[in-house]
């Protein structure tokens, strides 16, 4: 067996794994569902698949649970990556994968999910699985105490390396009814939020978004839906940001029993179920019990159904931009830019040089998606100000849209041309933390290493300087007189 590449062992108060399955008397392939509890947060995982794999040549049969659809590139990466190891970080996914030998017995059990990873081996579980007519069946339960204590149970029922039909892009169902309901509460008090639309949201670290606004009012007609529900003006309201996977990456509340006004808060919120196809989103967002900010108590737990915008639902259909016809003086001067060969922005910082919290552990470094992650013992107020000091120490200036909290922090950083944003967040008794990054160096060890030119630089800058001015004179020829 292959050593595993990656195992992340976190603080787990309470976790509970299921996987229930619902098959008809005719053996017809049944319902197959996960839902994973940790941290107080609970996620759903409605795709599931059963893979053929291997493992030092060892025939293997993986489950695998995702709250994304599993697609054919997935199946292919568990099939060619050692079949005990955890799946490619590409692919940025919250998953289940239950690992068994063809005779049923389980190898090794993982997951990843709401700021929560383990692995461990089969023997530490219960476990039975039967392998026949191309189908896998079966079910295990692990049971651990103590401070790592975790409960999982899986039941399964599925059909091995079935199809996997591609995702048609251009596919979409008719508009759903924008639906509401649920719980928003502040100070125990509640806010009936009764209307939910979608919006557009800028790509955040390279990864897809949309922007959900719930509101008490009526927002329809608002051209600035979610600036103007941030400031009050269609009642309690709640904004998110979410990817397309289902995970939330900005949070504004605003309840009117609330004092604080309108506040950001990340780290608990999170999807237990989410689902954006077909033009359409629904799902289901929860705190997962009461939180606080500085004093001010507040829950959500709302299920949610709403179509997207017609530009998000037809994109190919929106009117592209007919490019403006550019200046002759404008064109002459890109001529000159491409001639001028562009100056080495200097070294890169190696990715593996930069700042962690002084007791970090379980250090993930995802180059595939640039991105670090790892865990502290150290409270999230304690995280932020000791990291927050070693940044400053290595040269790294406050960049926007940092927040900060007691609960959770989000830490912006720049140095020349790379940028950092860092979460941190509450895990059991500790905290975790995730940075992503831009510019960084990720082949480099310790030492910082030059980033590769743009352009050849053997000519010495009188001569740049001579040849750009001859082609700028050529360009300036050909404009006509009185431009």
């Amino acid at each position: 067996m292959k050593p595993l590449q990656r195992i992340l062992i976190v603080p787990i108060t309470a976790l509970t794994l299921s996987l229930a399955v619902a098959t008809s008397a005719h053996g017809q392939e049944g319902k197959n569902e996960a839902t994973m509890s940790s941290l107080g947060k609970r996620a759903v995982y409605k795709h599931v698949a059963a893979i053929r794999a291997k493992s030092d040549d060892e025939n293997l049969i993986v489950v695998l649970a995702a709250r994304q659809r599993i697609t054919a590139e997935m199946v292919k990466s568990v099939k060619e990556k050692d079949a005990e190891e955890s799946m490619d970080g590409k692919f940025d996914m919250d998953y289940v994968k239950a690992v068994f030998s063809e005779d049923g017995k389980l190898k090794r059990l993982m997951a990843e999910g709401n700021n929560s990873s383990f692995s461990t081996g089969g023997g530490d579980a219960k476990s039975t699985a039967t392998v026949a007519d191309g189908r896998i069946r079966g079910s295990l339960k692990l049971v651990t105490e103590g401070k790592f204590g975790r409960e999982v149970t899986l039941d399964f029922d599925a059909q091995i390396d079935a199809e996997i039909k591609p995702i048609d892009p251009t596919k979409i169902d008719p508009p759903v009814k924008p639906e509401v309901s649920g719980k928003f509460l502040g100070q125990g008090k509640p806010a009936e939020l009764k209307f939910v639309s979608v919006a557009e949201e800028a790509d955040f670290n390279n990864k897809p978004a949309i922007k959900l606004i719930f509101t008490e009012k009526d927002h329809s007609a608002a051209k600035k839906p979610a600036f103007d529900a941030a400031f009050g003006k269609f009642g309690s309201a709640l904004i998110l940001s979410v990817f397309h996977d289902g995970g939330i990456f900005g949070c504004e509340v605003k309840h009117t029993a609330l004092s604080k006004g309108t506040f950001s808060s990340i780290g608990q919120i999170h999807m237990e179920d989410f689902e954006l196809a077909g033009g359409n989103v629904k799902g289901q967002v929860s705190t997962g019990g009461e939180l606080e900010f500085f004093g001010d108590k507040w829950s959500v737990d709302l299920k949610f159904a709403a179509p997207l915008t017609e530009k998000m639902r037809n994109p190919a259909a929106a009117k592209e931009k007919t490019p403006e016809k550019e200046e002759p003086k404008q064109v002459a001067q890109k001529e000159m830019e491409k001639a001028v060969p562009v100056k080495s922005a200097g070294p890169r910082i190696s990715a593996r040089s930069l700042p962690l919290p002084a007791d970090a552990a379980d250090v993930d470094f995802k180059a595939i998606v640039e991105q670090i992650h790892c865990t502290s013992k150290s409270s999230v107020e304690a995280v932020t100000k000791d990291l927050s000091a070693r940044l400053k120490a290595a040269g790294w200036k406050d960049g926007k849209g940092g927040l900060a909290s007691k609960k959770s922090a989000i830490l912006k950083r720049e140095q020349g041309d790379a940028k950092l944003t860092i979460m941190i967040q509450p895990a059991g008794t500790g905290s975790t933390v995730k940075l992503f990054a831009e510019g960084l160096d990720w082949e480099a060890g310790g030492d910082a290493k030059p980033a590769p030119k743009k352009a050849a630089a053997d000519e010495d800058e009188e001569d740049i300087e001579k040849a750009a001015g001859k082609l700028l004179k050529d360009a300036l020829k050909n404009i006509p007189k009185g431009l």
